[in-house]
Parts: C-alpha cells; structure tokens; sequence
C-alpha cells in the first residue's frame, strides 16, 4: 500500500498505515469447512432493530460485528486494519481519504460489495442516523464519491482525526443497499451485511440464530481464519438475569457469559470446567449530573454532590475488584488520558460538600437534609437494570444520605433510559460508555449532542471549543494537549463525577477454543470451535 502523508499526520496515521501495508497478500478461499459446532452466548437484552445506523439499543453491540462488515478494523492496541478496505491512500493535506475495496465480496443476499454501494451508506447514515454515537463523525464527512468500481474517495472540508474511529466502530458497518431496498418495499425485513455470519432466525424475546456465511474469504488481518468461521452458528439466548446466565453456562446450556458481578467471578475461579478472559477496558462508568435542570445546573451543586462519593468502598463492595477507580473523563487506554489530571479531581470529602453547599446558599435542617428558599436538595438516580448497577446505586444513594442528600433509585430498561435522558426526566444518571477515541468527549458532553448522546445536557462554549478542535487537529501532541484541556474543565465543573474503569470479563466452558477477546472487549470467533465431549 502506498501512502502520501504530511508530516503532521505521522503520529495519527503511522499505526494506521503500517496495518494496512501489513494486510497485502491473497485472501484465503471459501470452501468446504469441517463443522466447529455452535456457539451459545448469554444476551441480556435482544437489540430493538438490526441497523447499524438505527438507533442505538441493548444487544445491537453484541450482534453487529458479526453481521456487518467495516472498511477497517481495529485490534486490541487501538491500530488500525483492513477489513472490506484492501489498502488507502491519504493526501497531502489530509482533506481525502481514498479506499481501494477488496474483490471478490459479496453480501449475504448476493450482490457485490462496490463502491456505489459505500456510497450509499454513508448518504443513508446522513439521513437516517442522526441518535447514533458515530453521526457527528459521520456528518465530518463533506463526499463520498465512486472513482470506480472498486475505488471510493471520502473528502472533508477540514481534516478529521477522528475519522477512523469513526468507521472502525461496529455502527459503521457496511450494508447491502439492495437489501435495504427490498425491507422498505416489503414493510419487513432484515438488513443485511457481508460479515462472517448471516441471520438465519429471530425468535423475539428468546434468541437469535447466525449462521456461518460460506462465502466469506475476506477476514481482516487480525484473525488468523480469513476464510469463513469454523463455527456452524452463533446463538445468542436472551437471558435477562445474570444469576440465571450464570447457572446456564454451569449447566452446560450456554457456552459464553459476560460477568460483570463479583459473586459470580470468585464462584467461577473454583470451577476447573470454566475459562475466564479479564481485560481492562476502553469504558468508563460515571455518575452524571442533568445541568439543565436547577439546582443541577450549578457549579457548585455538581461539585458538593460529586465529593460526597467514595469512588474506593464502590470498587470494593459494589465491584469486588471488578474494576479500578476513575479520576479521568477518559479511560487510560484512550490518546489523552493523563495521569496529571488526577490533581483536578473532586475526591471523596463530606465536609468539603456540606461546605459547597453552604456557599450555594443551601441551609442544613435539623434532620440533616438541606433546603434553599423552602425547597429540599433531593434527587432521582437514573440507570438502567443492567447489574452491578442496582449495587452502585445503592451505595450511591448511601453515600448521598450521608451528607443530607435523600436519592430515590429509578432503574429502567436501557432503551427507556435512554428515552428518559433525551427527555430530561431525572437528576443524577449513572451510565457507562465506551469508545476507540478521545472524540469521545466530543460525543458525549458537547452542546451540539444534547438531546442525543450527550445525555447530561452539559454546555461550555470553550470545552466545545476545545473538543472541536481536537476532531480536526492532525498533530498527535496538540490534540493530546487539547482533550486534557478539556477534561479539566469537566472536571472542575463536575459535568460528570468518573466512577471507575470495568475490567470485561468474559467467562466460556472449556469446550469453546480459539475465542479471543478483541478491541473493546468484543469476542473475535473468527478460530473459534466449540468441542463436543468424546
């Protein structure tokens, strides 16, 4: 592959293209596969629609990846490879990125991958994807222009450094136009995709079936099987209790659970029939705070309230370890963590809150609770029913208590948070998030997103500023600089309180082999085999 890159965009796109020269080579053929038997996975909640440029929902994350191919991939160290891209080309003044597509792919419903049909995606993910996380980036996009058949040139009128986290993530997956098509003239209908599995079945509410797509020989570099999966089929089986997921892979019927209680990570360390995968993600859980709504709206309210938490007894007792405390808006495996900033965090410290709220105007009532011209600092603490949060929360609500603050617990289903949050109803919000990019405070606290993924409702004209810079900004060290300018200010203003970063950990039966945990936490299956007992 051969790449014309300015000198500024060496840092950025160094990884990026080293991959890409790296990934050259024939592509493995489709053909007869010995049969690697079926993978069941536990899914806590089924996505409401297989789109990946629909709304966001529970389960869509867990789904997309197999279905939908991307232009490029990226692997557990953040660089970047390709995947439907063979290789690319940058220019000089980093305005144009242009794809050469690999031959040969089809999707599922058999027509071809080309460059119309990238084209098209984009201009639909412009018109129908504006809730996604990925829209802003998206929206960066000027063009999207055929050169050929194979070849697809994406212009910007200023550069985007955040471009390719914007395509490597899983809502960039490239869907079959066709297919499209044929869904909106029938009213019904699955979208389709060119990835490793297809869609067989949809049992709402029970489970969804992927089988293996003989026809893949276009895996990306990192995997070892570029041809089609081993596996027959995928099997994801709608479990809502993480108890009952548990006793489910004990009993053998399912081989694949994500953990995320503590209770049920030291049970399985005793079992020899069971393997563990734990890995420190790119996410970060945190309690946020609705400044559009009084008295949340304050400075000084957001601070008093975020020094009331005990980031330490919420690792220990509500995670048990399952997790390390958070003192950053981004995780520390994301460009522009830094460990200085640990300096401009609200620690634990009560006195300092009942201080704050003093200076807010607040007066402390002889039961402890604080009132200001006759109206009692109180709180609704939003999050979903995903676990640990009910425990967080708790401790949460505890941990307020302490300092005057009564918090009423309301815990939903995440498409009705979600729903809530765009609403504005409720005033604390423990959420998580997780991303490939220090965009991703641009995504989330931005003034332009409020509404959408900015679920906070946070506005600051100089950390937009900031933020906005540092999606344009090409020099690796500045834009660093940029985004922990911009922490600070999330941090002093106490947009968001950081909790802690989770460890994924990924438990399997001693039958699956080959499975590995890949970029944010996702399971490649690519090598993977389930083994039927002898």
């Amino acid at each position: 592959m051969t790449s014309t890159i300015r000198n500024t965009l060496l840092l950025v796109l160094a990884a990026i293209t080293m991959a890409g020269c790296g990934a050259i080579g024939a592509a493995p053929q489709a053909g007869e596969v010995e049969s690697g038997g079926t993978l069941v996975r536990a899914m806590t909640a089924e996505p409401a629609q297989i789109d990946p440029q629909g709304t966001p929902s529970s389960g869509l994350s867990l789904v997309m990846p197999y279905i939908f191919d991307t232009l490029v991939v990226r692997d557990v160290d953040n660089s970047v490879h390709p995947l439907l891209a063979a290789s690319w080309e940058v220019s000089e003044d980093g305005k144009a990125v242009t794809f050469e597509l690999k031959e040969g792919v089809t999707f599922h419903d058999g027509t071809p991958l080309n460059a119309e049909a990238v084209v098209y995606n984009f201009e639909r993910f412009k018109e129908v994807g504006t809730r996604s996380p990925i829209y802003g980036g998206v929206m960066q996009i000027a063009g999207v222009e055929a050169v050929d058949d194979l070849t697809v040139r994406f212009t910007f009128d200023e550069p985007a450094a955040n471009f390719w986290s914007t395509i490597s993530m899983p809502y960039a997956g490239i869907i079959s136009p066709e297919s499209v098509k044929v869904a909106e003239e029938a009213g019904e209908g699955h979208l389709v995709g060119s990835g490793p599995f297809v869609l067989e079945s949809w049992q709402a509410g029970q489970e969804i079936v992927l089988s293996r797509n003989p026809d893949y020989s276009w895996g990306p570099p990192i995997v070892d099987n570029q041809g089609p999966p081993h596996l027959d089929a995928l099997v994801y089986k709608v479990i809502p209790d993480a108890t009952t997921q548990l006793a489910a892979l004990q009993a053998g019927e399912v081989n694949a659970i994500f953990i995320n209680q503590p209770s049920h990570k030291l049970s399985l360390e005793e079992d020899d029939s069971v393997q563990l995968d734990e890995a420190l993600m790119n996410d970060l859980i945190y309690l946020g705070y609705n400044a559009q709504k009084p008295p949340f709206d304050e400075v000084a309210v957001r601070q008093a309230l975020s020094h009331a938490v005990n980031k330490e007894e919420i690792v220990s007792l509500a995670l048990g370890g399952l997790g390390q405390e958070a003192f950053a808006p981004l995780p520390p495996g994301l460009p522009g963590f830094d460990t200085s900033l640990k300096e401009y965090e609200l620690g634990y410290d009560p006195e300092k809150a009942k201080t704050l709220l003093e200076e807010a105007g607040f007066e402390q009532q002889d039961d402890g609770t604080w009132e200001r011209d006759g109206q009692l600092l109180e709180g609704l603490l939003l999050t979903s029913t995903r676990a640990p949060n009910e425990a967080i929360a708790t401790l949460l609500q505890s941990q307020l208590k302490a300092i005057g603050v009564p918090v009423e617990i309301q815990q939903l289903d995440s498409r009705a948070v979600m729903q809530a949050t765009t609403d504005g109803q409720f005033d604390l919000l423990l959420w998580r998030y997780g991303w490939n990019d220090p965009d991703a405070l641009n995504i989330f606290l931005s003034s332009d997103r409020i509404g959408r993924t900015n679920r906070v409702g946070y506005s600051n004209p100089e950390f937009d500023a900031l933020v906005g810079q540092g999606a344009h900004e090409l020099d690796e060290e500045t834009r660093i600089n940029l985004y922990v300018d911009a922490q600070k200010i999330v941090l002093e203003e106490a947009a968001w309180q950081p909790l802690y970063n989770p460890f994924n950990v990924m438990a399997m039966g001693e039958e699956v082999q080959g499975a590995e945990t890949g970029h944010m936490g996702r399971l490649l299956l690519n090598d993977a085999r389930v083994m039927e007992e002898e």
